[in-house]
Formats: structure tokens, C-alpha cells, sequence
């Protein structure tokens, strides 16, 4: 019995032994396992984070850029500015107006003002404090500005940045101080002092009581209204790329210059018929790749009076074929020389009433000379040598009363000279040399 029971104790104790054995891997595992999880678990988490991060920040680039608020004032800037840009480019991020309503609504600390103290009751943005006599004062035109203008210098800086930023984009800053002062000597039309850039004039005529302010330049709207806007980039700055449709739509603009950009690109946007406060466009030493047909609503604007484009590289100018000129037009000096335009001197300039100078010397006009411009009564000055013109001189020229100048030598012109010509008593000067 004993050895009985010593065997089966010993049976017993083989039996635990031999649990034993399987138990103890078994513990190994587990313990291995959750020392593994321990590790990994943190690492994959701070992977996940790390992740939802970059997609967060991959999806912030796309619609958003800052925490809080910012998908509201994206959709509300969206909203405004769809008047004049199409939602899906401002909703490409890879577009210059993609990149600008960012900018508004991420960056600009005036916009992103305006934008996140809308009017529960009334839907609007608080007001400007004085702002344009054109325009007005609503916030909305206040950001559609601040957005055209981040537009312009995003759209004409593809290839590289401006070599100077002139104070653009600085979200502090209202846009009237997006300029910096040079100062050039005999610097006509502004004497020593330039300031480059985006500047605004005071506009005396709404103020409620006298003032004797002899500086009209202002940087914000601050203390006073503002009458106009100015864009005037007579510098080589390196704008490359072309103006954006929504340049067109700055309202209040009076003057454009552009000089020695010489990778500015494409035409000039059809928009600028909405430009009614524009007074002179300036363009001068700019392309080669800069050109195309001017735009038939530039001939159209209330108020434009000087056009002088001179001496740009661009090889495919030509004025539109067909205009519809308004009887309020007011243009007065028309100067397109050096400038290898093409085509036929159109009859619609005949239409402008007001003309004073023709300047159309050093291109590649041919045809004929159209008979109508003898019936612009306020004419002085007609330039039209180093083209190639055919046929005769009319003899509707002799109408022209007010002529000082005339000057067509270095043509293709033919025939006899009309004699009503020698009955002008205003004439100074006549050349119908080398024809």
C-alpha cells in the first residue's frame, strides 16, 4: 500500500511538474506580449497623431489654415468674392486666387477682422472707418481690395518674388501704405519724391470742414476719406507672370504705371472696363512676352483720358476691331508709339471726340488712313510716320482746325497732297517725307 500510494504520490507530483512546464512559457508569453505592447502601443499612437497631424495640416492647406473659425470665414469670403472670381479657383490652392483668399482669411489680420465680426442681424462687416468715395465704406469692399491686390502679386510672381514686396501682404498695414518711398530726381510726374506701389489720395471734396493738409497722400482711412487708389510700379521689379482678371475690378483705381517689367506676360485683362475712376495708363519698356489686343473697354471708361504706351517688346499689339464708344468718353491723348502694333488704324477712333494726340509712330499699322479722323475738332497733334501706309491722304484732314502737328513720313502713301491742307492756319509742322 505504501509503495502503492508512494507511486501514485509520485504519479501526483510528475503530473504538477509537468503542468508546471506548460504554465510557465505560457506566463513568458503573456509577459513578453504586453511588455511589447507597452512599447508599441505609445509608438503607434504618437504615429497615429503624427499622421492625423499632417493629414490635419495637409487639409488645412487646402481649405483652412488656422485653428477655430477659420472654415466660417473661408466660407464667408468665398462668398463675397465669388462676384468676381470663380469658386473653384478660389478654392485651388494651387491658383494665384486660391493662394490670396488664404491669405485673407489665415493672414491678414485686417480681413480676418472684418471677417469674424459679421452682423448676426444684418449679414454685414463692420464699416471702414472713412473708406472710398466710389466704393464706400463697407468692410466687404475692403476685403474684395485687400484680396484683388494679394491676387495681383501672387499672379505676377510665379516664377520668382517681386525684388522688392513694397509693404504687400503686410496684414497690419492698411493698403494705402503697400508702397515704399524712392526718391528720383526730375522724376516726372511726381518731382523727387515716388512712392512705389499701392498708394491712395485724400479726397478733399468729402470732408465736412475746411483743412489745410498740404500732403494728399494718405496710408490709411484712418482720419480722413479717400478719393482714389493708385498702382504705380515705374521700377524694375521682376513682376513675371499677367495681370489677373480681378486687377480689373479695383474701382477706385485712377492711374496704372508699369515700366521696365520685362516678365510681365499675356494681355491686358478685359475687367478694366470696370475701372470707371481710371484717369492715365501707363505702360512703358515692359514685355517681350507682354502684348496682345488692348482691351475694348478701355476705349469705353467715363474717365480715362491719357493712354501712353511706349516702347514694350511684345511683338502681337493691335487695337480692337470693333468699339462702341460712349458719348461720355473722355479720352484725350492717345500715344501708342514703339510699340509693333499690327493691323489697321480702326475707324472707331474717329469717335472719340475729345482727342487731342494721336501718336500711332513706329509700328506696323498698314492700310489706309481713316477719312473720319478729320472730324475730330479738338485734334492738334497727328503722328503716324514708320508705319505702312497706303492709299492717299484724305482730304477730310483739312477739316481739322485745332491741328498743330501732322507728320505721316516713312510710308507707303501715294497721290497728290490735298490742297485744303495749306488752308490750315493752326499748323506748325508738316512731314509727309520718305513715302
Amino acid at each position: 500500500d505504501e509503495e502503492n500510494n508512494g507511486l501514485g504520490a509520485g504519479q501526483s507530483n510528475g503530473s504538477g511538474d509537468e503542468g508546471l512546464s506548460w504554465y510557465l512559457p505560457l506566463l513568458m508569453i503573456v509577459i513578453a506580449g504586453c511588455i511589447i505592447l507597452a512599447i508599441a502601443l505609445p509608438l503607434s499612437l504618437q504615429e497615429n497623431v503624427e499622421n492625423a497631424t499632417t493629414d490635419a495640416e495637409a487639409s488645412l492647406s487646402d481649405a483652412v489654415c488656422l485653428p477655430g473659425g477659420v472654415d466660417a470665414r473661408f466660407e464667408l469670403a468665398k462668398s463675397i468674392l465669388s462676384s468676381i472670381t470663380a469658386p473653384d479657383l478660389l478654392e485651388d490652392i494651387s491658383t494665384p486666387q486660391g493662394k490670396a483668399i488664404r491669405w485673407v482669411v489665415c493672414e491678414d489680420s485686417i480681413s480676418i477682422h472684418l471677417l469674424g465680426n459679421q452682423d448676426a442681424s444684418t449679414g454685414n462687416l463692420p464699416k471702414q472707418k472713412h473708406g472710398f468715395r466710389l466704393s464706400g465704406d463697407s468692410g466687404e469692399e475692403q476685403v474684395t481690395r485687400r484680396y484683388i491686390l494679394a491676387t495681383v502679386m501672387y499672379s505676377t510672381s510665379q516664377v520668382s518674388p517681386w525684388a522688392d514686396s513694397l509693404n504687400f501682404l503686410s496684414p497690419d498695414l492698411h493698403e494705402c501704405n503697400w508702397h515704399k518711398n524712392y526718391t528720383r530726381k526730375n522724376n516726372f510726374p511726381f518731382g523727387d519724391f515716388e512712392p512705389v506701389g499701392v498708394f491712395c489720395i485724400m479726397d478733399k471734396g468729402e470732408l465736412s470742414s475746411p483743412i489745410n493738409i498740404r500732403e494728399e497722400f494718405l496710408l490709411d482711412d484712418e482720419n480722413y476719406p479717400l478719393r482714389y487708389l493708385e498702382f504705380n510700379f515705374r521700377i524694375d521689379n521682376d513682376l513675371n507672370g499677367q495681370l489677373p482678371p480681378e486687377f480689373g475690378y479695383l474701382i477706385d483705381l485712377k492711374a496704372i504705371g508699369l515700366e521696365n517689367n520685362f516678365q510681365l506676360t499675356g494681355q491686358l485683362p478685359q475687367t478694366m472696363g470696370n475701372m470707371t475712376s481710371l484717369f492715365s495708363l501707363s505702360l512703358i519698356l515692359n514685355g517681350p512676352t507682354f502684348g496682345g489686343e488692348l482691351p475694348s473697354s478701355l476705349f469705353q471708361l467715363p474717365n480715362l483720358k491719357h493712354i501712353h504706351m511706349q516702347g514694350n517688346l511684345g511683338d502681337k499689339w493691335s487695337l480692337p476691331s470693333n468699339v462702341e464708344i460712349d458719348d461720355d468718353t473722355q479720352l484725350e491723348q492717345l500715344v501708342l508709339s514703339k510699340n509693333n502694333f499690327a493691323g489697321i488704324i480702326p475707324t472707331w477712333l474717329a469717335q472719340l471726340n475729345h482727342l487731342q494726340m494721336i501718336n500711332l509712330s513706329t509700328n506696323n499699322f498698314h492700310g489706309s488712313i481713316p477719312a473720319g479722323i478729320g472730324n475730330l475738332s479738338s485734334l492738334k497733334y497727328l503722328n503716324l510716320m514708320e508705319n505702312n501706309l497706303t492709299e492717299t491722304i484724305p482730304s477730310t484732314l483739312g477739316k481739322l482746325a485745332e491741328i498743330e502737328v501732322m507728320i505721316f513720313g516713312n510710308n507707303k502713301l501715294k497721290g497728290e497732297l490735298p490742297t485744303v491742307i495749306g488752308n490750315l492756319q493752326t499748323l506748325q509742322l508738316l512731314d509727309v517725307g520718305s513715302n
